[in-house]
């Protein structure tokens, strides 16, 4: 193992800073019994970390950081499932599949994150009809290590209830080294985009969902519209379309970013910012219904690999999910939120809202769709202070409004906030299997205690 101690690391983005007094980088199973059971060598709290893209600071306290990254092998692919190490990354592993024809059920735009990740914390993409938005819906056995240093197998079919919480555990009831995921025969997606009111995008919703197409959405709060991305299986095309994704993810990825930092340093005053930004806005839905669409597209090419240390290209976000019913009124409440919060302190969000629709899900304790299906709203930004004191007021709105945070994609909750979110049934029972797998808090950080 690769060990190193009292060393200074950062999250992606360079948002959070972290202190272990040991970061160590195991290469098998039994590296990792070692890990859990030498309490000296060690110490506690012991937190799994992979590309470390979560925006919330859930990777540790001064204990013991395990980077799994360096677990990261692909073991075997079937028609049906993958098995893999915990630490190979998503895009990678994408790209293998294609060569096979094959794809996942979700393909999640973040290209960084660890399949360990994915297997047992929330993700998110837009639905398709009968499908889920959440990846670890889709894993089908993990093998982990627990806080005793026992090397536990389980699967959906012996261990259901396991499962269930092993898919939202966070780390807390053992490390995951090894899990299996379905997979599917590569399929072309159709895709558009649609430029619309608030009012428009309530009134078509439910026509695109019984149209069968998944739907994600690009919210311009302060001009109350939406960009509407719809995709949509087309089993009888074969896929031979990339560029349209190429062109949207590079420009997320690095243009967008920059070029609001640059008209924020430009902008002599509050007025001139506002008339580039509608400027700059008016040209993003343009491009995206114009530009991004095709009938035979790759479904791979939609995933985006994000810069570590990204500098004047970072782009960081926030999430909360709401039930579909109700949620445009919500989401009027939010641009009404946004502009306020612009006029009592001065900030405005500098980058789009996005927001996925999601289908319901029990497949993990913790879903954000766990009592319907539900749609999001994300706001993004390229960081700072003020958009960490907005995203506190931005917690406290969405809690008054009925949604449910993510523990890894929501900085800054409040035990309240997921106390009110989670409720006291789901809270308890992960609460329980919590302290019968790990009564001496091997695993558990501040973070999670305080929220849980």
């Amino acid at each position: 193992m690769d060990i190193r101690h009292n060393v200074k690391i950062k999250s992606w983005d360079g948002t959070w800073d972290y202190s272990p007094k040991v970061l160590v980088k195991p290469q098998s199973a039994q590296d990792l019994v070692e890990i859990l059971t030498n309490k000296e060598r060690f110490p506690s709290p012991v937190r799994p970390k992979g590309s470390m893209h979560s925006t919330a600071r859930m990777n540790g306290d001064e204990g013991t950081m395990v980077d799994m990254l360096g677990m990261n092998r692909i073991l075997e692919i079937s028609e049906e499932t993958v098995t893999v190490e915990a630490g190979i990354t998503f895009l990678p592993l994408v790209r293998e599949l294609r060569k096979r024809g094959l794809q996942f059920n979700v393909m999640t735009e973040i290209g960084n994150v660890t399949l360990g990740a994915m297997a047992t914390a929330a993700t998110k993409d837009s639905s398709f009809p009968d499908e889920y938005g959440q990846i670890s819906s889709y894993v089908t056995a993990m093998r982990y290590v627990t806080p005793a240093g026992e090397i536990r197998e389980i699967n959906e079919t012996d261990h259901p209830d396991e499962m269930q919480l092993m898919r939202s555990s966070y780390g807390l009831l053992g490390i995951v080294f090894e899990l299996t995921i379905r997979v599917q025969p590569t399929v072309a997606l159709w895709l558009r985009h649609r430029n619309l009111s608030l009012r428009e995008f309530r009134e078509r919703f439910p026509q695109y969902k019984a149209d069968g197409c998944a739907v994600m959405y690009y919210i311009f709060p302060y001009e109350k519209r939406v960009v509407v991305e719809l995709k949509r299986d087309n089993p009888s095309e074969q896929p031979n379309q990339r560029r349209r994704w190429q062109y949207r993810n590079r420009f997320w990825r690095k243009y967008d970013p920059l070029i609001t930092r640059k008209i924020e340093a430009l902008a002599p005053n509050r007025a001139i910012r506002h008339a580039l930004d509608r400027l700059h806005f008016g040209l993003i839905r343009q491009g995206l219904t114009r530009l991004i669409g095709g009938d035979r597209t790759w479904p791979h090419e939609q995933i985006i690999s994000y810069p570590r240390e990204p500098g004047l290209n970072k782009y960081i976000f926030s999430m909360w999910s709401f039930p579909e019913d109700g949620f445009f009124d919500t989401l009027e409440r939010y641009c009404d939120f946004l502009i306020e919060h612009e006029e009592r302190t001065g900030y405005r969000t500098n980058l789009p809202s996005v927001g996925y629709s999601v289908a319901q899900d029990r497949n993990a304790l913790f879903s954000y769709t766990w009592n319907s299906a539900g749609l999001s709203i994300d706001p993004a930004s390229t960081g700072g202070k003020e958009w960490e004191e907005f995203l506190k007021a931005y917690n406290q709105f969405c809690s008054d409004n009925g949604g449910t945070p993510l523990f890894n994609q929501t900085p800054f909750l409040t035990r309240d906030q997921v106390q009110k979110a989670f409720g006291p049934e789901r809270i308890g029972k992960f609460i329980e299997a919590r302290k019968k797998a790990d009564p001496q808090d091997r695993l558990l950080d501040n973070y999670f205690r305080e929220l849980l």
